[in-house]
């Protein structure tokens, strides 16, 4: 997996404090129904034994085995003060005005 992550989505997440084993999750959830849909979200969460950890200019990334199958092999994310996160592809846009979630241990 190719993670882009562009300028103004970099400043934004170099903002925050990494622990250790903690990393920026990019999450695409499978929903079930008589259409192919899956939901997007964004978190600072812990490493999960099925994540890989991308490390993307200096950001841990982490997306799950499963996310990856819901997601193209190359992926961008961006950030809008007005707009919040953007994440897309080449082929589509995913989700925009994302906004970053923490998960409580």
């Amino acid at each position: 997996m190719n993670i882009n992550i562009k300028p103004g989505a970099l400043a934004e997440l170099k903002k925050y404090d990494f622990q250790e084993d903690q990393g920026f999750r990019i999450e695409a959830i499978f929903i079930g129904s008589c259409s192919i849909y899956a939901e997007h979200h964004l978190k600072i969460d812990r490493r999960r034994n099925d994540d890989d950890l991308f490390n993307v200019e200096g950001i841990p990334v982490l997306v799950s085995k499963e996310s990856q199958k819901h997601l193209h092999q190359r992926i961008s994310l961006d950030y809008n003060p007005s707009l919040g996160y953007k994440l897309s592809s080449d082929e589509e846009i995913y989700s925009y005005n994302l906004k970053v979630k923490h998960v409580n241990d």
